[in-house]
């Protein structure tokens, strides 16, 4: 059995790198909107390298739960796939609308 401290730190992995990533993808929106798309295609690949990050300890989290080493999911590792799930989203809407905003101001 992982530890509870193991188990907040996969946690608070996944949230951190989730966090980055949606600030990165909001401001590649903001970067777009301004006609930066060269700052929002580098916000957006800060997105994706963030998001990385969070799946990599999602996927450690899934794989030790898979071995039975996760007894139970706890509020902490609900509230980590919040995050985890909302920074995924953000990060596509903001792809779709950087690429938007590219085609609007053709």
């Amino acid at each position: 059995m992982i530890s509870d401290e193991q188990r907040e730190a996969i946690a608070m992995n996944i949230i951190a790198g989730a966090g980055s990533a949606r600030s990165s993808a909001f401001g590649a929106l903001e970067a777009a909107r301004r006609g930066d798309f060269a700052g929002a295609e580098a916000l957006l690949a800060q997105a994706e390298e963030a998001l990385h990050s969070a799946q990599e300890a999602h996927r450690e989290l899934l794989q030790l739960y898979a071995q039975g080493e996760v007894p139970s999911l706890d509020v902490l590792l609900a509230h980590a796939q919040d995050h985890f799930m909302m920074a995924t989203l953000a990060r596509d809407l903001a792809d779709e609308l950087v690429q938007l905003y590219r085609q609007i101001q053709k």
